[in-house]
């Protein structure tokens, strides 16, 4: 095994750096790649977590392997998922990598759907109210005896 000689002006600053690339001990190297592992899995399951709040998203997250983390292309390339997403939060459209213009836009269309409904249940309301005075008019005429146009006696 060949080391790797640093030349520099000190023997101190020598020493200190051929102790740096010394190999980290095998123990060490495993508990690194755990803990590593380990982060990574918490924060995909968090993100799945948040994901599977969304109704009808938790059947379409792609399947992974433990410490392996959730495979963002993949959400975006679903577009059922995405859609789902964007629609239900900006901000974890955005974490994701999706346009969170679209919960805005979605959000704006769900208002004018609202104000339209509302606007035609105040116009159904009124001519409902203007369709019974005049059906009030009409039998108020009739069981006198007249006309409801022209207030003329029927029959003559």
């Amino acid at each position: 095994m060949h080391r790797l000689q640093i030349h520099s002006a000190t023997p101190k600053a020598a020493a200190q750096q051929s102790m740096s690339i010394e190999p980290k001990p095998l123990d060490q190297q495993i508990s690194e790649a755990y803990q590593s592992a380990s982060q990574t899995e918490t924060i995909a399951r968090q993100l799945e977590a948040r994901i599977s709040q969304i109704d009808g998203a938790k059947h379409h997250l792609p399947a992974r392997r433990y410490g392996q983390p959730v495979d963002l292309a993949q959400i975006k390339s679903n577009l059922t998922l995405s859609s789902l997403i964007a629609a239900d939060s900006a901000e974890l459209a955005h974490f994701i990598g999706l346009d969170p213009g679209i919960h805005h836009r979605i959000q704006e269309e769900k208002e004018a759907r609202h104000l339209a409904a509302e606007s035609l249940k105040l116009k159904t309301e009124q001519l409902a109210a203007k369709n019974k005075a005049a059906q009030e008019h009409r039998d108020y005429h009739f069981g006198r005896g007249l006309s409801p146009w022209s207030g003329r006696r029927l029959g003559t």
